[in-house]
């Protein structure tokens, strides 16, 4: 469903009707950012007649229509152009359009500024601009950053003051400059989501989170030239009172920043002490000794992932468990040294753990999932899958003390069997979702689950199940 229907959805058939014209904009083609519209205070109609103005917007009390169905025309400089037709939306008020403009994304909103002067008008109301959101490979961003953030600081000499979430995601040229213009244009940023801008490196970085004291949400993920984070030497220098030497960052997501060593995450966790939640996927060069640097110093996190950093081991569980009842979330996928001793040491401490991914870690049998199963009672979801040594022994206390269980993947865990499985349905009834890929269950099993668990999905790789 496009953006323009999906807004509308709420409105009559009439004005649903209306509001599919902006699915014309979207095979524009690419234009300027900003049309060469000067600016102006009103837009008002060729009769004269005066806008009735609401405490937000603007709204016309009428509009002049012509005997031959055509109304009068302004064109970009505001003068009185050829008469052309009536078009239904001429027939909404402001507020409804700028209601309709608020769910497009920031390239269709751009191209609607270039449809007339209204338009124009309308497309640039300071509340449509809190983000900024875009995702095309081919963009020069760069050059769409600038523009875009010089039009939005025109009332406010150079800071956009609105403007609080930039999303980048897949913008692949995209470079330190943009981010320069974003730290020197942004001081309200509060989220920062840059993921495949594989050309962005640290230097740039340094200089947002030293510019953007408000920042909280960053997203980097699949950026391998930045291996730290941290602020610039002259706003340490500095000292801003703002935040001080510390970094504000609450969610912080590097997956694939394959370029990150134990080194950098030391400078991270001590520059970012308040991140609750903490992502590392395949950073592939990180130790035992990076994580022990962030449980060390992220004591507020909650949420904490080092999956496929095979070099983790149950010496890096081990200091993951200081952060105590905090943690709720953690993945440790094919990090193959993790061992029961590890999910012991973890689930003494962290009894309030309710998302638990250890899938490929091969040296986990059942005793590691009894610890898990009478330590953390309030369990939502855990991922043993290709945990090969776990058997229905596992399951059968799993199934008695974590009743709550809602998520549970068995992938190509070869030991277990019906037994398992029935134990599971018939004392977590409130399963939604159960993987048993690979695994040998009988038809009878798969019943005996949808017949105790009548919300479950079952993801299965038996054709006789369906």
């Amino acid at each position: 469903m496009s953006p323009f229907v999906w807004a509308c959805k709420n409105l009559t058939p009439d004005m649903q009707q209306v509001a599919r014209m902006g699915q014309k904009l979207s095979s524009i083609e690419e234009t300027e950012m900003i049309p060469p519209y000067p600016p102006r205070k009103l837009y008002q109609p060729r009769n004269g007649l005066k806008p009735a103005i609401s405490h937000s917007h603007k709204v016309y009390a009428s509009v002049h229509v012509n005997s031959d169905g055509t109304i009068p025309y302004t064109d970009k400089n505001g003068k009185l152009g050829k008469d052309r037709r009536l078009s239904p939306f001429d027939l909404l008020s402001d507020d409804l359009v700028v209601k309709i403009f608020s769910y497009l994304p920031t390239d269709q909103l751009c191209k609607c500024a270039c449809v007339d002067r209204r338009w124009y008008d309308l497309s640039w109301e300071p509340h449509l601009w809190t983000h900024i959101e875009m995702s095309n490979e081919n963009l020069d961003i760069d050059r769409a950053l600038r523009i875009l953030t010089w039009r939005l600081s025109r009332e406010t000499p150079n800071v956009c003051l609105m403007l609080e979430k930039i999303r980048l995601s897949g913008c692949e040229k995209l470079t330190n400059k943009g981010l320069h213009v974003i730290a020197k244009r942004c001081p309200e940023l509060t989220t920062l989501e840059v993921a495949g801008c594989y050309n962005i490196t640290n230097e740039a970085l340094y200089e947002v989170v030293s510019r953007c004291p408000n920042l909280q949400h960053l997203d980097i993920t699949g950026c391998p030239c930045i291996t730290c984070i941290a602020l610039t030497p002259e706003a340490t220098m500095r000292a801003c009172p703002l935040h001080g030497k510390q970094i504000s960052l609450q969610y912080l997501d590097m997956t694939d920043c394959y370029g990150l060593e134990d080194a950098g995450l030391r400078v991270i966790a001590n520059n970012c002490r308040e991140l609750t939640r903490f992502y590392l996927r395949r950073c592939v060069r990180i130790t035992d000794v990076g994580v022990q640097y962030v449980a060390n110093n992220c004591s507020m996190l909650k949420e904490f992932s080092v999956s496929d950093c095979r070099r983790v081991t149950d010496f890096g569980i081990r200091e993951l468990a200081k952060l105590g009842a905090q943690l709720r979330y953690l993945s440790v996928v094919h990090c193959d040294q993790v061992t029961d001793v590890g999910i012991k040491t973890l689930t003494k401490y962290c009894n309030k753990l309710r998302y638990l991914n250890i899938r490929g870690c091969e040296l986990v049998t059942d005793t590691g999932v009894e610890y898990l199963a009478r330590q953390c009672n309030k369990l939502r979801s855990l991922d043993i899958g290709k945990c090969t040594l776990v058997t229905d022994r596992g399951l059968e206390v799993l199934a008695l003390n974590c009743p709550l269980l809602k998520k549970l993947s068995l992938k190509s865990c070869e030991r277990i069997t019906d037994r398992g499985v029935q134990m599971i349905a018939a004392n977590c009834t409130d399963l939604q979702m159960l993987n048993i890929q690979d695994c040998k269950i009988s038809t009878e099993a798969y019943r005996f689950v949808k017949r105790h668990c009548k919300r479950c999905i079952i993801e299965h790789t038996n054709p006789g199940f369906c």
